[in-house]
């Protein structure tokens, strides 16, 4: 199977991040294909419209992550949680997505990975859940580290992350 994982935190290290990494590493031990974009590190620029309010094109990393996204048959989304929402990294990808709104309406699935420092999950999980639907795309499942913040902490969530990156074939 072909896995892209975006990263969304600016943190370093990010809780978010090590619980993504643990996934990959199941994932990988499942003989599955993974790639990441670290959008917490390299943020895509806001998304630009032209006079008809059409959706312009990104730059050329922008346009190779959305080539990833489309040959994907997987998309991990791996985000801390801001504000009840994900990060502004992880949304700029979010909104470039439009520019390939046709193309990404496939048999895709995908995962949420985040982390908070509190256990409401329900408005990120909201959000996830009106872009999977939109898409057509299936839940693979979630990993939700609540009351985490720091790495040092992180209980049984690296475990579960990576049973769940083990089970995907």
């Amino acid at each position: 199977m072909e896995i892209l994982t975006i990263l969304g935190s600016p943190h370093d290290p990010a809780v978010s991040t090590i619980l993504a990494h643990q996934l990959i590493k199941g994932a990988q031990a499942a003989a599955n294909h993974v790639t990441i974009f670290d959008a917490g590190h390299h943020p895509l620029a806001p998304v630009k419209m032209d006079a008809d309010n059409h959706l312009l094109p990104g730059d050329a990393v922008t346009e190779r992550l959305l080539d990833q996204m489309v040959a994907a048959d997987l998309i991990v989304f791996a985000t801390p949680m801001f504000y009840y929402g994900m990060s502004s990294q992880m949304k700029a990808v979010i909104d470039h997505m439009g520019e390939r709104d046709e193309q990404l309406h496939d048999d895709k699935q995908a995962i949420l990975v985040a982390s908070a420092p509190h256990n409401d999950f329900d408005p990120l999980k909201s959000e996830f859940k009106a872009i999977f639907d939109h898409l057509g795309w299936k839940f693979a499942g979630q990993v939700l580290a609540g009351k985490e913040t720091t790495p040092h902490h992180l209980r049984f969530y690296p475990d579960l992350a990576y049973e769940l990156g083990k089970s995907l074939n």
